[in-house]
């Protein structure tokens, strides 16, 4: 009892109904490989100006921070100062 139906579903794949005849990948050619000058200048413009914003956010950091230990130290001092003026003036008293 061999049966082979004669109205199948299944598909069939003998013919290529491919929609992509074009070649997937391609060597660029010299002229599209090849930059301008003016794309080169926009692009080491972008690397500076990255460049120089990294830099001003460290400098300002570490200026910051320098200057903060200054007014510490000045802050200090003062306080030294005010408690010899008091110390003087009541040591002499007694």
């Amino acid at each position: 009892m061999n049966q082979i139906p004669s109205h199948s579903q299944t598909p069939e794949f003998d013919t290529n109904k491919s929609q992509t005849t074009a070649i997937l990948y391609q060597q660029p050619t010299f002229a599209e490989q090849r930059t301008s000058i003016k794309d080169s200048v926009k692009a080491v413009l972008k690397d500076l100006a990255a460049i120089s914003l990294v830099l001003v956010t460290i400098g300002s950091v570490v200026l910051t921070v320098r200057s903060c230990a200054d007014d510490v130290d000045r802050q200090e001092q003062n306080a030294v100062k005010h408690q010899l003026q008091f110390q003087t003036s009541n040591g002499g008293t007694r």
